[in-house]
């Protein structure tokens, strides 16, 4: 074999090219070493963290989450039975007071355990605390870490007897209901007088009852009572026209509400025919009627048509008050101021017809002494 002869130098670049890889290995090593121990280290931090995190929630497990309140009263932090001590202070105690319903200076008083009037503070209590375990650890946790409260607030919870409550109100209605008064005319005096009108009033029970239904568990303990107000048939605005007729004085009185239009002589009816006294009014009115005699002492004519003309006794126009009377025009002037009448008014035919020009169906006509 022929022995080969390597140059030193070439011998030295070798040897130097084997170290090389080896501390190229060594270096990696080193780097992953410290990636790995930077790893663990990270891991160990974030699992003390979040340990610290888990222990703070379980440390305040017993209590109520920041941000809970019950029908606006704090208690985040508070372990269940304190919470329950101050809602039954703050919240429950002030609803036993009573409630004052009123309507104008009228008032009545709701006794709370009238009605059986509960209120669960036990129930409210836990919702506060249940509300704030959830949804789960994590939401928590962050949650204090971010000092983010859940603002929730937790109402009253309360029961109480409808049918009490019902019937209670029905009392209501029946101690503040009044009816509507409609206006009237007075001529007591022998002249129209006009008493006002005057709206009723009528609890809306259902209303009062949805009222009361919230008002029980509010500590605002004083509400109107719903009501609506119930017009009357007749108001002021509705009379218009007044007829007052003074038989003795054989005046008719024509008067717009309370002031005095014109006055008129008139005849009414004769000893045996008399004008009745009351009140009446125009049921209808007609121009130029035609008369057909109906009554016992026209019976001689009974049957035949008069139509209008100088020989109708009712003259150019009828204004009828019912019961067979009416206030008409008469071609016989001669008889006014006279109890000449078979029962009816006679009047002037300018008269009538100023009269008819005034009056509508409806105006009430009263007949007195």
């Amino acid at each position: 074999m022929k022995a080969i002869n390597v140059p030193l130098k070439n011998h030295s670049e070798v040897l130097q090219r084997g170290r090389r890889p080896r501390q190229a290995l060594r270096g990696a090593n080193k780097r992953r070493l410290a990636l790995l121990f930077g790893a663990v280290l990270l891991l160990v931090a974030i699992a003390a963290f979040f340990g610290f995190l888990l222990i703070q929630d379980m440390v305040a497990s017993g209590e109520v989450f920041p941000g809970i309140t019950i029908d606006g009263q704090k208690v985040e932090g508070l372990s269940r039975e304190d919470a329950a001590r101050i809602i039954d202070e703050k919240v429950k105690a002030p609803l036993s007071g009573a409630l004052v319903l009123y309507h104008g200076d009228k008032e009545v008083e709701l006794e709370p355990r009238s009605v059986g009037l509960t209120v669960d503070t036990r129930k409210m209590v836990d919702t506060a605390y249940w509300a704030g375990r959830s949804p789960n650890v994590f939401s928590r946790m962050f949650r204090r870490l971010l000092h983010k409260p859940m603002n929730l607030d937790v109402p009253v919870l309360a029961k109480y007897d409808t049918k009490k409550l019902m019937a209670f109100v029905v009392g209501v209605a029946r101690e503040m209901d009044y009816p509507p008064t409609s206006s009237s005319i007075d001529v007591s005096e022998g002249y129209p007088i006009i008493n006002p009108s005057r709206d009723g009033l009528q609890v809306k029970q259902q209303e009062t009852i949805n009222v009361l239904s919230g008002a029980l568990s509010k500590h605002e303990r004083k509400v109107p009572v719903p009501t609506v107000a119930v017009k009357p048939e007749l108001t002021e605005s509705d009379i218009g026209k007044i007829i007052v007729i003074g038989k003795k004085e054989h005046t008719l009185y024509l008067y717009d509400k309370e002031d005095l239009i014109n006055s008129y002589v008139i005849a009414v009816g004769m000893p045996q025919y008399p004008t009745p006294n009351g009140k009446f009014h125009v049921t209808y009115k007609e121009k130029n009627p035609t008369w057909l005699p109906t009554s016992e002492w026209a019976r001689d004519k009974q049957g035949i048509p008069q139509p209008p003309g100088p020989d109708n006794p009712l003259g150019g126009y009828w204004m009828d008050i019912g019961g067979g009377l009416g206030i008409h025009a008469t071609p016989y002037e001669g008889t006014l101021g006279e109890d000449a009448s078979h029962g009816c008014i006679r009047m002037a035919p300018w008269a009538a017809e100023e009269v008819f020009n005034y009056v509508k169906v409806g105006t009430p006509v009263y007949i007195m002494d």
